[in-house]
């Protein structure tokens, strides 16, 4: 990370609340940094993400304080500080395996701080890349199937992600995911008027997250589902839903990997569908399809994640 990037960062040993120390940058967005720290008692290692909206806000002399840049800029600076609290307190309802496990959230230095357990993990993008190639079976049965089973967890919890992509899992040392990023994320059934941040990302997002207007519900995730399984077995994500408007069709998953059954190629793109009611209702199915494609692909024997891997490890868009 260059110097100007950390010029941005809280020093190294500042201690929050007195109880969690940063040590270092681990990534930055535009919304945020997310620090490497550790509790000053135990020790223990902890990821600190801070609210830093880097276009409206900026760090005072004291290194520290958070700022506004522009007076004006406050009313969206302060909306998008709740939806980042919100963000502290839906994850402080959750708990699952795949899931980071949420330590505590507190408001310092005129900004907000999420306190998680570290995890030392790789985004599933940058995973397929560096491996190059994985077992279909293994990969199916210890990521994909756990992420399914994730996703309909948090749903039973009346939340919705709304921001599933491949930079948003991480893959642990033995290969099963964690869901992360709930920026997004939102309880369902919304309060009349309430107004909520959306992000939307390239190739993921469906088309009602670019509306206030449209419904908002489980849909939305079924469609970010299909368009990463999409990127999983094709090396390539689907076209964006922008592009899609004046011709919905998209090529099936069998176009780009004919290794891929018939059924999960209908079934993803099932989930691609650009209406909602037109779109496969259910996660049920998308863990169906995926065990039977895991079956036949171990009956098979034992074989790498052809295509999709090796795109990626080309370099291939």
């Amino acid at each position: 990370m260059d110097g100007k990037s950390n010029a941005s960062a809280l020093p190294r040993n500042t201690l929050l609340n007195g109880v969690y120390q940063i040590k270092k940058v681990i990534s930055r967005s535009e919304l945020g940094i997310v620090y490497l720290g550790r509790e000053k008692e135990t020790g223990k290692p902890v990821a600190i993400k801070e609210f830093y909206p880097s276009v409206l806000a900026r760090r005072k002399a004291d290194k520290r304080t958070v700022e506004i840049r522009l007076g004006n800029s406050l009313d969206q600076y302060d909306e998008l500080l709740h939806s980042f609290m919100q963000e502290a307190e839906l994850l402080s309802e959750l708990k699952h395996p795949h899931l980071l496990k949420y330590l505590a959230h507190l408001e310092a230095n005129g900004t907000g701080y999420i306190i998680m357990e570290y995890c030392q993990g790789t985004s599933l993008d940058k995973w397929l890349s560096a491996r190059g190639a994985v077992d279909r079976a293994l990969f199916i049965n210890h990521t994909l199937l756990p992420l399914v089973e994730t996703l309909e967890y948090i749903h039973t919890q009346g939340i919705i992600h709304r921001d599933i992509k491949p930079s948003n899992i991480m893959i642990m040392e033995d290969g099963t995911p964690k869901l992360i990023d709930f920026g997004s994320a939102v309880r369902l059934p919304l309060k009349e008027g309430e107004k909520q941040t959306i992000f939307t990302s390239a190739c993921y997002s469906p088309l009602e997250l670019y509306s206030e207007l449209s419904p908002h519900n489980e849909m939305s995730d079924i469609f970010s589902l299909a368009a990463l399984l999409h990127y999983c077995f094709c090396g390539e994500a689907p076209a964006d839903v922008k592009l899609r408007l004046f011709d919905e069709q998209i090529p099936a998953v069998r176009t780009k990997n004919p290794e891929v059954s018939r059924w999960l190629s209908r079934t993803v793109h099932w989930g691609l569908a650009m209406r909602q009611e037109q779109r496969c209702p259910s996660l049920a199915k998308f863990r169906r399809a995926l065990q039977v494609q895991s079956f036949l692909w171990k009956w098979k024997g034992t074989a790498v994640l052809g295509k999709a891997a090796m795109d990626l490890s080309s370099g291939k868009k």
